[in-house]
C-alpha cells in the first residue's frame, strides 16, 4: 500500500507487530507455555509497541482529534494493550485475546485510519510529522525462539 512519506515509518512498524502476532500464533499453535510467551510480549511492549502508540496519540492521531471516533477506538484498544501487559497472561486464551485484538488493531490502521489521515491532513500537518524524528521498531533481542 502505497503511502505519504510521513506515515511510512509507522505503517513499517506495523510489520513488526504483525510478526510478534504470528509468533504468538505459532506459540499457541505448539501449546508454548503462556510464561514464555507472556515474557516476549512483555518485552517488545516495552520496547516497542509502548513507544509506538505515544507517538500516534501524540501526532498523527491529532489531525483527525482524539473525539474522530477511529481514533477513540484506537486510543481504547492502545489502554486495553497497557492493561493487558500490566495485569500479566495466566491462560493461553489471554495470549490469543491479545494477538488478535493486536492484529486488528494494526489491520485497521493500515486499512482505515491511515487512508482518512491521508485524505484529511494539511501538507504543513504531514511535512509536520514528517520532521519528527521516528524510532524505528526492531526485533528486541531474545534468546527463547518459542515460535520455531
Amino acid at each position: 500500500m502505497k503511502r505519504h512519506d510521513a506515515l511510512v515509518q509507522l505503517s513499517r512498524d506495523h510489520h513488526f507487530g504483525l510478526l510478534l502476532c504470528w509468533k504468538l500464533k505459532e506459540g499457541l499453535k505448539k501449546e508454548i507455555a503462556v510464561e514464555r510467551m507472556e515474557k516476549y510480549i512483555r518485552l517488545f511492549y516495552s520496547t516497542n509497541l509502548k513507544d509506538h502508540f505515544a507517538e500516534e496519540e501524540e501526532s498523527i492521531f491529532k489531525i483527525l482529534g482524539n473525539d474522530h471516533p477511529l481514533i477513540s477506538e484506537a486510543v481504547t484498544q492502545h489502554q486495553i494493550f497497557r492493561k493487558m501487559v500490566q495485569n500479566g497472561f495466566k491462560k493461553p486464551e489471554e495470549i490469543e485475546t491479545f494477538r488478535a485484538l493486536l492484529e486488528l488493531h494494526i489491520r485497521t490502521e493500515e486499512r482505515v485510519i491511515f487512508p482518512e489521515i491521508e485524505k484529511q491532513a494539511t501538507d504543513e500537518q504531514l511535512e509536520a510529522i514528517l520532521n519528527l524524528n521516528h524510532p524505528e521498531l526492531k526485533e528486541p533481542e531474545y534468546d527463547d525462539l518459542f515460535w520455531k
